[in-house]
């Protein structure tokens, strides 16, 4: 009897780890022919522009600053149309050349015609995108780039040798970081504060920076690039500075000086040859003064003495 509770115990035992291994086996193939369902992407973030054109052949220009690569909906209303057609043509440009199958008939829509598009705009994409309703040739120009420094010096900033310098830009919108760098002909080398703490600082405060150029030296004069970093491309402008020696503002002075002396040397050279002449001209006028004066002193004298001889005779 034991021996029978005890094959009795054996064989469940063994059919109980039948059974685990089969839940195993079977929950392991589940899980190799499982598959996973991939979330659907979401729908890209489309940002919409809108511009009106009122009337015939107008032109309209939206400046838009793109700081990030983006989906947007360029959007053009047009009203105030003689006639009011049922439908009119419209197509799209991009700097100036048609988009190719961009051409649409555009409906009448509560006496107004509306023609949009949606683009993808990269780094590559900036520029001019142009909305054109054929029939009466209005058009909208939406100016698609960076944020632009339109504060620009027109006159290069002057500083002297061992002086020091400011150079600034600033714009409206903030970047994601500020660089700095010095053209080199056709290059331009970055400027890394960190390797020439004695030559340069440079201040960043949101929108704006600031580079100093330490210790001036006339190496330092030529070309400084402020670029401003967004996520789509940067957007850069540039001073010009010149260095130069104290003694450059006096140059102009020290040449009229030069100037006056050389003319002040001439007319006293001229006059001191002129002079000798003129004594000996004056002499020569007084001798002959003289000698006629003599003579004619000698002459009244013939002639007295003459007459004083006929007077005697006479008597």
């Amino acid at each position: 009897m034991p021996r029978t509770q005890q094959s009795c115990r054996e064989r469940a035992l063994f059919s109980m780890a039948n059974v685990m291994h089969l839940i195993v086996l079977l929950l392991y193939c589940d899980g190799m022919y499982t598959e996973t369902t991939p979330s659907p992407e979401s729908d890209p973030v489309i940002t919409t522009k809108k511009a009106e054109s009122k009337g015939q052949s107008q032109v309209v220009i939206e400046e838009l600053a793109i700081l990030t690569p983006q989906y947007i909906e360029l959007l053009c209303n047009l009203t105030d149309i003689p006639n009011n057609p049922l439908y009119i043509t419209g197509y799209w440009t991009k700097d100036g050349q048609e988009i190719e199958n961009s051409e649409e008939t555009v409906n009448r829509d509560n006496e107004q015609y509306i023609l949009k598009r949606t683009f993808s705009i990269q780094a590559r994409d900036l520029g001019n995108y142009s909305c054109v309703f054929r029939e009466n040739e209005a058009q909208v120009t939406f100016v698609l780039d960076v944020p632009v420094m339109k504060e620009k010096r027109d006159k290069p900033v002057v500083s002297y040798i061992g002086d020091s310098v400011v150079l600034e830009c600033k714009l409206k919108y903030t970047p994601n970081t500020w660089n700095w760098y010095k053209a080199n002909n056709t290059e331009k080398v970055l400027i890394n504060v960190t390797a020439n703490p004695l030559n340069y600082k440079i201040l960043i405060n949101g929108n704006k920076t600031k580079l100093t150029v330490l210790n001036l030296t006339e190496e330092d004069s030529g070309k400084y690039i402020c670029s401003a970093e967004f996520d789509i491309k940067p957007s850069e402008s540039y001073v010009e500075l010149k260095v130069m020696s104290y003694t450059e503002p006096l140059k102009p002075f020290m040449a009229i000086v030069v100037e006056v002396i050389v003319l002040v040397s001439l007319i006293l050279l001229w006059e001191k040859c002129n002079k000798p002449q003129h004594n000996s001209s004056a002499g020569g006028n007084d001798i002959y003064s003289e000698q006629t004066s003599k003579l004619t002193h000698d002459d009244s004298n013939g002639v007295e003495n003459n007459t004083a001889r006929q007077r005697k005779l006479e008597r």
